[in-house]
């Protein structure tokens, strides 16, 4: 008897202990494979006989369409794998792996190394594979694929997906995602989400405000105006502490889409030449400065900290409108904002260059120093591909899977309080009408700490009120960065 829970059971137990409610731990998940019903893994046993001089011939079990072939289903080995996804994110991952492994090769023991903490993970990677550690499988991000895949610590998969191809690859995965993981006409990465970013918007907070919910006709004039309106100081010392509004300015991946909708950018198309000194590249900049500098409608991180509070949890509390934040945040968020006020979801503004969407996401990456390649690459195409696994991999991990047809999945349930059509329109929609992330390069991971962060964070702590004093910095350490040999 198999069990197949349904989507909104799914998504509830992801949350809650879903291998808890079932009566195991992550360690006894060998359990769920046969609790799980996945039948496009099932390795149906197709008996021909004919009789041949009384003898009974039996022709060999059909072999799955799952397996290349080309690795022996009696292999005993140690396959290894690294992500820095934790105990809530791999439940989903760990479940697959089971099935797959007890399916298929039962004599392979996994060995994981997840729960890496992400800063961590970018220097201990780079570290093992520049020594030739063994890992079998990887978590790659895209901001990540091209310094790893010019360093040559990437399998390129062009010759396995083109003879063992997935279901519907490349058409119906993300074209977006699907970029980001190719390098000099390689590709380097199969796209496990889709991640696009939009507003979560105060109903109860705009409402009292008289502040209509924005679409995504609404420009970023607009939204400071609204924001100027949302902003209080409620206690009387001359400071807010209600903010109207919240953008990501910490990491240049989630700034991007502002800078595009004024028509900057941070690098020419071939990466050979920096943008930052183009004046919509300051205006942007500029604007942002602004909403905390100026016109003190959206904090800064220390204003946070220093009351215990980052953006997420100062939104949940009621102390900021409007928050953007990705998709999969508004299941962390449902379970801390409960009933304390009504919510929803708004599309991002359109700027004076257009109307610009950030998307992001991940994949799964086979290390050039993998022992079993071609099994890690089965592994990758079964847990990402598979029909049966997108569909749970959506509800539990509360993501859009790489694949387009299985979005619904990971939409959030009506019990969490959010319009789920508002949700899907704002986020999945226009994401992938709108979506843009910058071009990564393999200088991209140097690049963000070294001139990003280390030039704009004068910016985003008051210290530089010029915009164009930081981004004539940024253009010259980027320029000097990108023309390095």
């Amino acid at each position: 008897m198999f069990y197949r829970p349904n989507r909104s059971q799914l998504q509830r137990l992801s949350r809650r202990q879903f291998l808890k409610q079932l009566g195991v731990g992550l360690a006894g998940a060998s359990f769920l494979s046969g609790c799980v019903a996945v039948p496009q893994t099932q390795t149906v046993e197709k008996v021909v006989t004919v009789e041949v001089e009384k003898e009974v011939i039996k022709e060999v079990p059909q072999q799955s369409p799952w397996i290349t072939g080309q690795v022996p289903s009696d292999l005993t080995a140690t396959f290894k794998y690294s992500s820095w996804e934790g105990e809530a994110e791999m439940r989903k991952w760990l479940l697959h792996f089971d099935n797959f492994f007890s399916t298929f090769y039962p004599n392979v023991e996994l060995q994981g190394d997840w729960g890496i903490p992400w800063g961590d993970y970018w220097t201990k990677l780079p570290t093992q594979l520049a020594a030739g550690a063994v890992i079998d499988m990887m978590w790659m991000h895209d901001t990540r694929a091209p310094s790893f895949a010019d360093k040559g610590w990437l399998l390129p998969l062009d010759d396995l997906l083109e003879a063992y191809p997935p279901p519907d690859w490349p058409d119906k995965f993300y074209p977006t995602q699907v970029e980001s993981f190719r390098w000099n006409g390689k590709q380097y990465g199969i796209p496990y989400d889709f991640a696009p970013g939009g507003f979560y918007v105060n109903l109860d907070l705009l409402e009292e405000a008289g502040v209509d919910v924005p679409t995504e006709d609404w420009t970023m004039e607009d939204l400071l105006e609204a924001a100027l309106k949302l902003t209080k100081d409620t206690n009387g010392d001359g400071e807010p502490d209600q903010w109207g509004v919240h953008i990501p300015t910490a990491w240049s991946a989630g700034f991007y889409w502002v800078v595009k909708n004024f028509g900057g950018d941070f690098w020419d198309e071939n990466v050979t030449e920096s943008k930052f000194n183009m004046p919509e590249t300051i205006t942007a900049f500029q604007y942002a400065s602004d909403l905390m500098w100026k016109h003190k409608v959206m904090p800064s991180a220390t204003m946070l900290q220093g009351s215990g509070l980052e953006a997420g949890t100062a939104f949940a509390s009621g102390l900021i409108a409007m928050f953007w934040s990705l998709n999969d945040e508004a299941f962390a968020l449902a379970e801390v904002v409960g009933d304390k006020f009504k919510w929803t979801t708004a599309p991002s503004p359109r700027g004076p260059a257009g109307r610009f969407q950030f998307v992001g996401g991940s994949a799964f990456s086979i290390p050039t120093s993998s022992s079993q390649p071609e099994l890690a690459y089965e592994l990758a195409r079964w847990t990402l591909t598979n029909p049966a696994n997108l569909k749970i991999s959506g509800a539990m991990g509360s993501q859009f899977t790489g694949h387009v047809d299985y979005y619904e999945y990971g939409l959030p349930q009506p019990e969490t309080g959010l319009d789920v059509e508002a949700f899907k329109h704002a986020m999945y929609d226009l994401g992938k009408r709108d979506g843009i992330h910058p071009i990564y390069h393999p200088k991209f991971l140097e690049w963000e700490p070294s001139v990003y962060q280390a030039v704009f964070d004068s910016v985003w702590i008051g210290e530089e009120l010029d915009a164009a004093v930081a981004c004539q910095q940024a253009h010259d350490l980027t320029n000097e960065l990108l023309q390095a040999s």
